[in-house]
């Protein structure tokens, strides 16, 4: 069980109990602060506008694929082959970015709602179908996923701190109010996770290293963390775009492991 979980001092560590915490960057394998990652943007074209959760699903299957590259089914777009797939492959609406993967992986795709994006009809996916047990689905086996009320701070904080140790990747999906007032969701993939473990090995977390989608940039973005309501939400006062957002709470995480993980862990 996690203790004490984010006391944040003016110069960015953290202090758990008495101990004062040494502080760790955690990357997904094969990657760390200068490479590794993906970070596709959107075009804002009129095809990918609301595409997030695919472009967020495309940075962890180029990531994933990678791993893979001599194993891969022939056929399976890699690389920049990916976006475009999806692009082509489903409408221009919000969706859930494991949807998305367990498309790409098994050939599966129930959207969420009525105002998801639709598949394409002749796009059936599924091009990893063949490197997983029979009848596998990805959800369960590759992703472990949280949302809504099993967010909370610690929860999140274990599991980001857990799964980046394990070489994982992550997407998360983020709540906020608008500058305009209307109620939004965004999912942005994790790269790394910047924590703080003392000499009696509690661990917290400081912040995370994210992709996004919309922010016109390639390139990660470090983005602190704190606790409140009980919850993990952006702490970015001086990042130009997420400032402006009074609370973007973090209420999604889902972790995908590494290609070759064998940690049957979260």
């Amino acid at each position: 069980m996690l203790k004490h979980l984010l006391y944040l001092t003016t110069t960015g560590a953290a202090l758990l109990g008495s101990a004062l915490a040494e502080q760790t960057d955690l990357w997904a394998a094969g990657v760390s602060r200068e490479h590794g990652w993906r970070d596709y943007n959107k075009n804002f074209d009129g095809r990918d506008d609301e595409l997030c959760w695919a472009i967020t699903a495309t940075n962890l299957i180029d990531w994933w694929q990678a791993q893979m590259a001599d194993k891969l089914p022939p056929n399976t777009p890699q690389g920049a082959d990916i976006m475009p797939t999806f692009v082509a492959s489903f409408s221009n609406a919000g969706s859930d970015p494991d949807e998305g993967l367990r498309w790409w992986f098994t050939g599966g795709y129930t959207p969420g709602r009525s105002d998801c994006a639709a598949l394409q009809e002749g796009h059936p996916g599924g091009y990893l179908r063949s490197l997983l047990p029979p009848d596998t689905e990805v959800k369960g086996s590759l992703l472990h996923a949280m949302r809504g009320s099993q967010v909370t701070a610690e929860t999140a904080t274990e599991a980001f701190i857990s799964g980046a140790r394990a070489g994982a990747a992550f997407w998360i999906g983020v709540s906020y109010v608008s500058p305009a007032g209307r109620p939004a969701m965004h999912s942005l993939n994790v790269w790394g996770v910047r924590c703080t473990t003392n000499d009696h090995g509690d661990s917290a977390i400081c912040g995370i290293w994210i992709a996004d989608s919309d922010d016109g940039r390639t390139g990660l973005t470090y983005v602190p963390l704190k606790e409140d309501q009980g919850m993990l939400i952006f702490n970015a006062t001086e990042h130009p775009i997420y400032s402006r957002i009074p609370r973007i709470v973090i209420d999604t995480i889902t972790t995908l492991k590494p290609a070759h993980s064998s940690d049957d862990s979260p």
